[in-house]
């Protein structure tokens, strides 16, 4: 069992210009960018899998989850390992072009039904607060939205 102050605090990382955060408890690992592989059926601009201790763990395209507008990214440098509940099984491995760091925070409610649980500012920059459950649920949505067009 996590202690109090674990459950609340929030891993910060960038994607693109924007800097977003997750509970801690809602990432089993930040582990280093390893090479994919396709996914039979799934465009690999869509999504991929890599090794995680043996097992595929899929990578949805971040581009797809965050529907970023169009500007490219630079290479992913980062992969979180999130987890979307008291198994603390791994769903997704979600590419990152930085993590920034462990911060102490209020932990968000989670209420509603978008991904993006709160904005708040942090160091003085705007932060979207992530809900892991809705992260691998969004992440689950692209790849069988990508299946039902045929790939």
């Amino acid at each position: 069992m996590m202690s109090e102050s674990s459950e609340n605090r929030l891993l910060t990382f960038e994607i693109g210009e924007s800097l977003f955060a997750l509970p801690i408890d809602g990432i089993l690992e930040v582990t280093e960018r390893s090479v994919d592989a396709c996914v039979p059926t799934v465009p690999l601009s869509v999504a991929s899998v890599i090794n995680y201790r043996g097992d595929a763990l899929p990578v949805v395209r971040r581009d797809q989850i965050f529907e970023l507008d169009g500007t490219e990214a630079s290479q992913p440098e980062h992969v979180l390992v999130v987890t979307d509940g008291p198994t603390h099984a791994p769903r997704l491995g979600l590419e990152v072009d930085r993590v920034v760091g462990l911060i102490d925070g209020e932990r968000p409610s989670f209420r509603g039904s978008e991904m993006i649980s709160e904005r708040r500012p942090i160091e003085g920059r705007l932060t979207h607060v992530l809900d892991p459950v809705r992260l691998v649920a969004r992440a689950r949505d692209v790849i069988e939205s990508s299946l039902s067009r045929g790939g």
